[in-house]
């Protein structure tokens, strides 16, 4: 790599060097030489350099964009940011005390809580701020990208800050609140009348037409690279590195994202071994976890990572995490293997229970697919998955404002009344009794 650069691409099929992003827009975001989709970014900054950034006495962000000499982007001035990425890590020790009491099991748990990150509330905004800011750096002018709905809205809220026209191609199940946003910033949106699937083959077509760049979907560089800064927030809020990373599954950047973050930090010596990922997906979609069901039965014979199901227009109420065509598994499968950790689903019928118990012990309002991390948490006790004295780090994606009908089905108990004499006294006491009873029908 040559001196004066700050970071190429490479080719991760067959090791070329891709000197920058315009070549590989040029390229149809794909390696010049052997078409394949899939590239690393390497940095020429130590990394080192990390040690004071994730100095949690010293360092003080504003944004993922503190981690600048680690992202792909070369100047400043292109900088496109809500000052997303720096959230909260808070310890939720109502879990360890349930781990404690019900499985006799240490642990520590935190919850990085991306649901408080400004713009749009996701964790998708950590990507919306890097893709909108290479964009204008190498003075692309439109965009197309399908979307099951939250990174959707992110992109349009930074690519319209970037003046990038942003075309949106969205399956029919996506929430009206998450159409209306994406339109709201003044940026175009088709509701297609199929699934995920077709979704993203109407965005090809269209891209190939009028020759726009289409959003490189769960390999794209731009996004593992912002997805990766999760890592070093880790060194710099937590006094241990987690030893499990769970989060719920739709296409699976963010896992690729951890794999990736954690080979740019092994030179420090920060952690033994990549945390263990638990993955967790809706049972009412849920390809990636039938497989590797499938494929554990089996104990995982030669090529087991490269069959798996496809659930073309799934039934869920959840549907950001409606992947019913998992490209990404055998990629992904084996990594999660290879961490010692797993890929499992979980009734998404009682989303709505665990979030009314994080709304009580924690203030916190998190959306479905938060949720389903929670049922993963749950899962994972069940089945022996967690360890005793593991880190246990979930990545709460999504918070209540991604989602407002089902913040209506967030209500517990209310009562008509016509007068004062029917309204009961009540003790929060019981309504806890109430909500635990049921939760640990799940755990």
């Amino acid at each position: 790599m040559e001196k004066n650069k700050k970071f190429i691409l490479r080719c991760l099929l067959c090791s070329s060097e891709i000197a920058d992003f315009r070549d590989w827009f040029k390229a149809g975001q794909r390696c010049p030489e052997c078409g394949s989709n899939r590239a690393d970014v390497e940095y020429t900054a130590d990394v080192k350099k990390l040690e004071s950034l994730t100095d949690g006495k010293r360092a003080d962000p504003e944004g993922l964009w503190h981690y600048f000499d680690f992202l792909p982007l070369n100047d400043r001035k292109n900088i496109i940011t809500g000052n997303e990425g720096i959230v909260p890590i808070d310890r939720w020790e109502f879990l360890e005390e349930f781990a404690k009491r019900k499985y006799k099991l240490s642990c520590r748990v935190y919850a990085q809580r991306h649901d408080d990150n400004y713009p749009t509330g996701t964790f998708k905004d950590l990507s919306g701020s890097v893709v909108a800011s290479v964009l204008k750096e190498n003075k692309i002018t439109n965009y197309v990208a399908a979307s099951t709905g939250n990174i959707a809205v992110s992109y349009s809220r930074y690519l319209t800050a970037a003046g990038v026209n942003f075309y949106a191609f969205i399956p029919k199940n996506a929430s009206s609140a998450q159409e209306a946003e994406i339109g709201c910033f003044g940026q175009r949106v088709f509701r297609v009348k199929g699934d995920y699937t077709r979704a993203k083959e109407m965005a090809l077509e269209f891209s190939q037409q009028h020759g726009y760049p289409l959003a490189a979907g769960n390999f794209d560089p731009m996004r593992i690279e912002a997805k990766k800064t999760m890592l070093f927030e880790w060194l710099r809020l937590l006094e241990d590195f987690p030893t499990v990373y769970m989060q719920a599954l739709s296409g699976g950047t963010g896992p690729l994202a951890i794999v990736k973050g954690c080979r740019e930090l092994e030179i420090l010596g920060v952690f033994k071994k990549t945390p263990r990922m638990l993955l967790v997906q809706s049972n009412k979609c849920s390809p990636m976890a039938d497989a590797w069901k499938e494929a554990k039965s089996k104990n995982f014979p030669e090529g087991w990572e490269k069959t798996y199901p496809i659930y073309h227009n799934p039934e869920t109420i959840i549907p950001t995490l409606a992947t019913g065509y998992p490209k990404t598994y055998p990629v992904l499968s084996p990594l999660v293997r290879e961490s010692e950790g797993e890929i499992m689903d979980f009734d998404e019928e009682a989303v709505v229970l665990l979030a009314r118990l994080v709304a009580f012990e924690r203030s916190v309002r998190m959306g479905p697919a938060a949720a389903i991390v929670l049922g993963g948490f749950f899962t994972s006790l069940r089945n022996g998955y967690l360890r005793d004295g593991d880190i246990i780090l979930l990545n709460i994606g999504e918070g209540i404002r991604r989602s407002p009908g089902f913040m209506e089905k967030m209500i517990f108990e209310s009562k008509k009344v016509t007068s004062v004499k029917e309204c009961e006294l009540f003790d929060r006491k019981d309504y806890k009794k109430k909500l635990w009873r049921e939760v640990e029908k799940y755990a």
